[in-house]
């Protein structure tokens, strides 16, 4: 799903990948918000005052979502004299209460969420620290999940009716949402561990989980990428149009499920992934044999920044772990005003579920 139009505000624009078409749907329920999730044919958006909404851009369909009030770390409401609210505030152990504009909350509050269809229960990574919270369609409020140890979560999916949440580190933490009582933790596997992406000084500052399309094995990815300047000064914080944060690495492990333990592979064989913002993806490409074999098809995640200019080049292409090319797609020569909010991938339901 490509950016807003300011020329055609109400309508979203999809680009089909496997037949290199645009489509156009009628869209204006979501026009201007930004799209921080996609999941089986649905798209989790965040309004003008911040709050979570789930929509299914082909049939229409919704899903009631509890309000941002209800997370745990909010602790208030500010509104003005007409009661519109101007800010919500935020409760730190060490700061105390701190209030935050609602369009700054809207930009950088939340990081990701989820939706797993068959249960309607949406996951979110959200907060200062990547705090981690569920609730199901219906529900008043949000629940938080506290693991073992504290986490800055940075991925999460759901796989096999578990909610899978991946750490900064590339820890990997398992939720039972559905347990008697309370959410439970069933399983934790540290992070792997790679001397030689280290001793290369890499910046992994994306990672990712994607499931097999048969269930039976889980990858965690990592993504370096780096600030390209315009005008080559890389010490520069602000930031100016043709300015980019480009991925220049990849790194894949696989999840031995016995040993609890993680190995990294060279080659995806068969499959081609789907990251950034949507619910990570594996498809097969004897199924579709459109999309070319290990390989890793990504959109630009990385908002941070983006919010101050958004001119900048989106961080969007295909990386070949076979020959370890990367392939730009280049969405200014379609139009360039599309570039805001970003671009993400969106599956229509029945490609995307399990078999």
């Amino acid at each position: 799903m490509l950016s807003d139009s300011t020329r055609d505000p109400d309508t979203r624009r999809f680009f089909s990948r496997p037949d290199q078409k645009m489509y156009k749907i009628h869209l204006p329920e979501i026009h201007g918000r930004l799209c921080i999730g996609s999941s089986e044919g649905w798209l989790i958006t965040v309004d003008e005052l911040s709050e979570l909404h789930a929509l299914n851009p082909l049939t229409g369909a919704s899903l009631a979502l509890p309000s941002i009030a209800t997370f745990f770390d909010v602790a208030g409401v500010v509104r003005d004299s007409d009661g519109r609210i101007t800010d919500y505030v935020i409760g730190y152990d060490n700061l105390g209460e701190v209030p935050y504009e609602v369009e700054h909350m809207r930009s950088y509050y939340y990081l990701k969420a989820i939706l797993d269809h068959s249960s309607a229960a949406v996951a979110v990574i959200h907060g200062e620290f990547n705090d981690l919270s569920f609730a199901h369609a219906g529900d008043e409020s949000w629940t938080a999940l506290q693991p073992p140890v504290p986490r800055i979560f940075w991925d999460i999916i759901f796989r096999k009716g578990l909610l899978h949440a991946m750490a900064i580190s590339g820890a990997l933490v398992v939720f039972d949402l559905d347990a008697p009582g309370s959410p439970v933790v069933v399983t934790c596997v540290e992070r792997p561990h790679s001397q030689k992406w280290e001793q290369r000084g890499c910046c992994f500052n994306q990672k990712y989980l994607v499931e097999s399309p048969d269930g039976k094995d889980l990858f965690q990815v990592w993504r370096d990428s780096r600030w390209l300047p315009v005008d080559g000064n890389g010490w520069r914080e602000s930031i100016l149009p043709g300015d980019a944060r480009m991925t220049v690495a990849f790194a894949i492990f696989k999840l031995d499920e016995r040993r609890n333990e993680w190995s990294e592979v060279k080659d995806l064989g068969d499959l081609a992934l789907f990251l950034g913002l949507n619910h990570s993806m594996a498809l097969s490409t004897r199924e579709f044999p459109e999309l070319t074999s290990s390989s890793i098809y990504f959109t630009d995640d990385y908002i941070d920044g983006y919010e101050m200019n958004q001119q900048v080049i989106r961080d969007i292409g295909v990386f070949n772990l076979t020959d370890g090319s990367f392939q730009p797609y280049d969405f200014h020569s379609i139009d360039s005003e599309w570039n805001w909010p970003p671009q993400i991938w969106f599956t229509p339901a029945p490609f995307s579920s399990k078999p």
